[in-house]
């Protein structure tokens, strides 16, 4: 009885914790819960961006 869980990309805008900018980023849908995909580096202080807050997904409804 498993259940199929559709995984979505798109590109958003995500804030990074150590140098506290609004940067572009790639995020996924899974479910109803959207994140940071893991393993991106913040453009400006290559940090990483697995805890990254995301604030906006550039996708048309």
């Amino acid at each position: 009885m498993s259940t199929k869980v559709m995984v979505q990309r798109f590109k958003g805008q995500v804030h990074c914790p150590i140098c506290t900018r609004n940067v572009d980023a790639e995020v996924e849908q899974i479910g109803k819960k959207i994140r940071a995909v893991p393993g991106q580096k913040c453009p400006r202080c290559i940090s990483t961006l697995d805890v990254a807050a995301v604030l906006q997904v550039l996708q048309a409804a």
